[in-house]
């Protein structure tokens, strides 16, 4: 049995624009792959995926922007602190029809308030 996930639709144009940009983008795309699960550091998803670090940083703070994005940190052992991040979305739907385009966004397990 599937179950359907309701999410919350976007009104704002200057939303949806960032967001189908951030879509559009191949790295992107792989760095909200990689932090849908698990929080990661830029570091680690630059590792794991191939993706300059300079360029990691570049689109994690477009998505921070957005409000894409759930930030924490934590304290290393060498007393560094190292910003974790965590994609708040788990899927997006949208839909072009009649010269508008809805969207809806299906929020992350982890949090219930995108």
């Amino acid at each position: 049995m599937q179950s359907l996930e309701r999410g919350r639709f976007i009104e704002n144009d200057d939303q949806k624009n960032g967001l189908l940009n951030v879509l559009a983008d191949d790295y992107s795309r792989q760095i909200i792959n990689q932090i849908v699960e698990e929080k990661k550091s830029a570091v680690q998803i630059s590792q794991q995926t191939g993706i300059p670090p300079s360029t990691v940083y570049r689109k994690i703070m477009i998505m921070s922007n957005l409000k894409l994005l759930k930030t924490s940190g934590i304290i290393s052992q060498e007393g560094k602190k190292i910003f974790l991040y965590q994609s708040k979305i788990k899927s997006v739907n949208a839909k072009f029809e009649c010269g508008f385009v809805n969207m809806e966004i299906i929020p992350n397990s982890f949090t219930s308030n995108l």
